[in-house]
Order: structure tokens, then sequence, then C-alpha cells
């Protein structure tokens, strides 16, 4: 900027010492580094408290097969898709969820559904057909990673919790 004789005024940022800017700017790079890192390890902690909540442990479900499946039955089957796998039941309800692989330390993640009474069980991945007999009035918890159908007799899913 020049004034009506013609001589140079700094512009009001020349004015900040050199120093200043590097200071100035060392401190917006750590406060954005620490604010990132804080951010992705809360989103991985709370990734390792939903992988543990949704581990459940119990007896493997009786295995099963096509035959048996589409045998006679008084009720039809009950088919819905979750991240690329489709679950078909015969009773009860479900309930579904993404878990991360590694304990919740990957970005990967595969689907896990607890269900109350499922009866009959037909999960369809990627690597094929899996058939599980849990029985009436039995809860079971399907997990299917890498593409690969578990399923065992427990569940932590209630229609009705109590007090």
């Amino acid at each position: 900027m020049r004034d009506v004789i013609g001589r140079r005024h700094p512009h009001p940022f020349e004015r900040v010492p050199r120093w200043a800017w590097w200071t100035f700017a060392l401190a917006v790079a750590a406060y954005s580094g620490w604010f990132l890192t804080s951010n992705y390890r809360k989103l991985v902690d709370e990734r390792v408290a939903d992988a543990r909540a949704w581990r459940i442990d119990g007896p493997a479900c009786p295995v099963s097969n096509r035959a048996l499946f589409l045998g006679v039955h008084h009720k039809p089957p009950r088919k819905f898709d979750y991240e690329g796998v489709t679950f078909i039941r015969r009773f009860g309800h479900v309930s579904c969820a993404p878990v991360y692989e590694k304990g919740g330390k990957s970005d990967r993640f595969y689907p896990v559904c607890q269900f109350t009474s499922p009866g009959d069980l037909l999960i369809r991945t990627r690597r094929g057909e899996f058939y599980f007999q849990p029985g009436p009035g039995q809860p079971a918890t399907v997990s299917t990673a890498h593409g690969q159908a578990r399923c065992v007799m427990a569940s932590n899913f209630l229609l009705n919790p109590g007090p």
C-alpha cells in the first residue's frame, strides 16, 4: 500500500515478527494433532467396548441342513439383510450391530445378530449358506467374521428387560 507521496506502508500482518508467525503455526499444528488423536482414541475405545458387549459365549448351536430348514413348518421363515449378510429365522426378535475385527481395533467390521428365540436359522454370507437349529424358545447369537457364520446358544438381547 502506498500513500499520496508514494511511500510504502507495511501491511498490518507485516508488522508481526516472523517468530510469532512460526509460534502460531506450530501451536495450530500441535492442537490439530492432539485433537485428531484424542478423537481417534475415543472412537477406538468405543469400538472396543462394543466388541466386548457383543461378544457372547455359550454352547454352539446344533448344525442343521437345507432339508430340515425347508421341511414342513407351521410358520414361514422371516428374512432380512444386514451389512451384506442374509439372515432367515422362523420365530422371535433380533438385534444386530457391526462389530469391528481385532476386538474393535480394526477398521473392518462384520455383522453380529442376537435372537430371542429364532427356532431354525439360515445364514447366507459370501462364503456360503450356514444352517443352525437352536430349537424353540432358545436364544442365539450369530457372528459372521470373515464370512464364516458362527452360532452360540446365548444372547443378551431381551425383548422386555425387567427392572
